[in-house]
This record gives structure tokens, C-alpha cells and sequence, in this order.
């Protein structure tokens, strides 16, 4: 597995076990009698959607997808040199920065800005993913029988 693969991946495991505290402590806190605010089962589902679900798919994906050789030669046909990694710091990045402006929304112009900024960091990563899968998603060179 390539290590920007990895780094997804083991990202995903941290962001998973993450998730699962906060929402056992939303939980046990609820159960004794303490109101958790709203905002915070936002952030724990950004954080179980985002940091695990999705981290754990594009790593997947840019490890398994077909090799485009021809088109990504430098990378041995992977993906453009350094996309891997502008991905993961847009998309992660733009996760910290969700999870640490919102709850802060009402405080003023910083949070929404941030918040704001946070949103086009992960449009970002998933459009440069996309364009990165979109040239690996193709036919086989030589497909099995029965294959089209």
C-alpha cells in the first residue's frame, strides 16, 4: 500500500476511534442527566463522515483504482506527483477547521470565515480526488472473458 494510502487510512482509524469517545461521551452525558448542546452531534457525525468514512474510501480508492501508466508515468501510473497529499491536508484540513469554527458561529465574522473557508478546503479535496479517479476509472486493457 503507498503511503499516501496509508496515511489515509491510519487518519481514518484515528478519526473513527475519535468519533466513537465523542459520541459515548455525548452519550453517558445525556444518560446523566447533562443536556450535550446540538452543535455537537454535528461535529461528531462531520467527524465519523468525513474523518473516517471518507478518509478510509479515497485511501482505498487511490491504492486500488486502476493504474493509468500513460498518464501518470513519474508516479508509476498512481496519480499526479503531490495530488495525494494536497488532497488529504484540503480535506483534513478543512475537517479541524469545521470542527473547531462552528460550534463559534455566533461569536462573529472569524467563525464564519473560518467556517467558510473550511467548506471550500473540502470541495476542493473531493473535486481534486475526482479528477485524479477520473482518469484511473476506464476499461481493462485486457478484459477477462465476459468482461465489457
Amino acid at each position: 500500500m503507498p503511503f499516501e494510502s496509508r496515511l489515509f487510512v491510519k487518519t481514518s482509524l484515528v478519526a473513527l476511534v475519535f468519533a466513537f469517545v465523542a459520541g459515548a461521551y455525548m452519550a453517558i452525558a445525556e444518560a446523566l442527566g447533562h443536556p450535550v448542546a446540538r452543535i455537537w452531534a454535528v461535529e461528531h457525525a462531520h467527524l465519523a463522515f468525513v474523518g473516517w468514512l471518507v478518509n478510509v474510501v479515497l485511501g482505498i480508492a487511490l491504492w486500488m483504482l486502476p493504474l493509468a501508466r500513460e498518464r501518470y508515468p513519474h508516479t508509476a501510473g498512481r496519480y499526479p506527483a503531490g495530488a495525494p497529499i494536497a488532497i488529504y491536508a484540503l480535506l483534513n484540513g478543512g475537517l479541524v477547521v469545521r470542527i473547531l469554527s462552528e460550534p463559534f458561529l455566533e461569536t462573529g465574522a472569524l467563525a464564519r470565515g473560518a467556517l467558510f473557508v473550511s467548506a471550500l478546503a473540502q470541495v476542493a479535496a473531493v473535486a481534486l480526488f475526482a479528477y485524479v479517479a477520473w482518469h484511473r476509472v476506464r476499461a481493462p486493457s485486457r478484459p477477462a472473458p465476459g468482461v465489457r
